[in-house]
C-alpha cells in the first residue's frame, strides 16, 4: 500500500495549461469541462499521480494509460482493472492511495461551520455521540474523523452516491479501534486516521489488514518534471 500527498497551492495557470496539453484527447476534454480552476488542478494532479505510478510499475507509456468508470462512477485503469486506487482532494492537498485490494481515501480541510445539522442528517446515534459528547473545541475534529472515515468506506466499496452516508455506521472505541456496521453486520474493512498538520484530516479504508502509517509527501515541481520525463519515453 502506498499513500501519496501533493500540495498544489503553488501551481500556476501556465503549468496547468501545459499539463492539459500533454494529456490524451479524452483526458484533456474531461479536464477542460471542469469550470473551477482549483478543481481542474486537483483532478489533473490526482490523475497524474496514478499515471506516474502505473508507468513506473508496469513500464507503460503515460499517454497510453486510459481511465474509465464503473456504473457507480468509480474510476479504474482500462488495462489494469485489478489495480486499485483512490483519489481525494481538499484545499491545498491532493491525495492518492494505491493497494492490491479495494481501497478508499478521503482528505478534508478542517473548517468551522454548522456541522451539527450534518450530524443529525447523516450520522448514526453512535457516530453522533462520538462527536457531540466532547468539549466544544474537540467536536469539530471528531466530526471530520467520522466524515472522512465514512467517505473512505464509500470509496472503498465503490458505490459512490448510490450509497447514502446514513445507511451504515462507523464505531470508534476508546482504544481508537475502528469498525463499520452495514445492515447490522460488522464488516471486515480496516481503517486508519491521519493528520496533515493541524488543518487536514485523512482517513483510509482497505480490505488489507495492514494500512501504511506513512504518507509520502511529493513536491509539486518534482512530480511535474517526472510526468514530462515519462511522457517523452
Amino acid at each position: 500500500m502506498e499513500i501519496y500527498a501533493v500540495n498544489i497551492s503553488k501551481i500556476s495557470y501556465e503549468k496547468l495549461y501545459d499539463l492539459c496539453l500533454n494529456n490524451d484527447p479524452v483526458e484533456k476534454s474531461r479536464i477542460e469541462k471542469i469550470v473551477n480552476k482549483e478543481d481542474r488542478v486537483r483532478s489533473l494532479i490526482g490523475r497524474i499521480l496514478i499515471k506516474i505510478n502505473i508507468a513506473e510499475k508496469f513500464k507503460d507509456r503515460i499517454l497510453d494509460i486510459r481511465f474509465n468508470t464503473t456504473k457507480y462512477g468509480k474510476p479504474y485503469i482500462v488495462s489494469y482493472p485489478d489495480f486499485y486506487f483512490s483519489i481525494s482532494h481538499s484545499g491545498d492537498y491532493v491525495l492518492c492511495a494505491i493497494d492490491d485490494k479495494p481501497i478508499g481515501v478521503d482528505v478534508e480541510k478542517v473548517k468551522c461551520f454548522d456541522y451539527e445539522k450534518v450530524v443529525k442528517r447523516f450520522f448514526s446515534e453512535k457516530e453522533a455521540e462520538y462527536v457531540l459528547k466532547q468539549d466544544v473545541v474537540s467536536r469539530i475534529y471528531r466530526f471530520y474523523e467520522i466524515w472522512t472515515l465514512k467517505e473512505s468506506y464509500i470509496k472503498c466499496i465503490g458505490k459512490g452516491l448510490a450509497m447514502s452516508l446514513n445507511s451504515f455506521s462507523i464505531d470508534v472505541d476508546l482504544n481508537k479501534n475502528i469498525m463499520v456496521s452495514y445492515e447490522n453486520e460488522k464488516k471486515k474493512h480496516m481503517f486508519k486516521i491521519f493528520d496533515i498538520g493541524t488543518e487536514y484530516k485523512v482517513a483510509v479504508c482497505s480490505l488489507n489488514k495492514d494500512i501504511s502509517s506513512n504518507i509520502i509527501i511529493m513536491e509539486l515541481n518534482s512530480l511535474i518534471q517526472k510526468y514530462y520525463k515519462l511522457c517523452d519515453t
